[in-house]
């Protein structure tokens, strides 16, 4: 069974909609888009990280 993919949830501000965002294959960015209109939100990771599970792309 594989492992689940690591995620946080992101609100997309632009058109009010809360989804997750998947940690790309290179585990250095969480990447995703907002399922309305299509904007890109890109959340770094830190070496020391961050105990927020949820962010907000504005």
């Amino acid at each position: 069974m594989k492992a689940p993919r690591p995620y946080i949830g992101m609100w997309f501000k632009c058109c009010h909609v809360y989804t997750r965002i998947y940690l790309n294959r290179d585990g250095t960015a969480f990447v995703g888009f907002c399922p309305k209109c299509g904007a890109r939100a890109t959340v770094k990771v830190a070496p020391g990280g961050s105990r927020s599970r949820f962010w907000k792309a504005e």
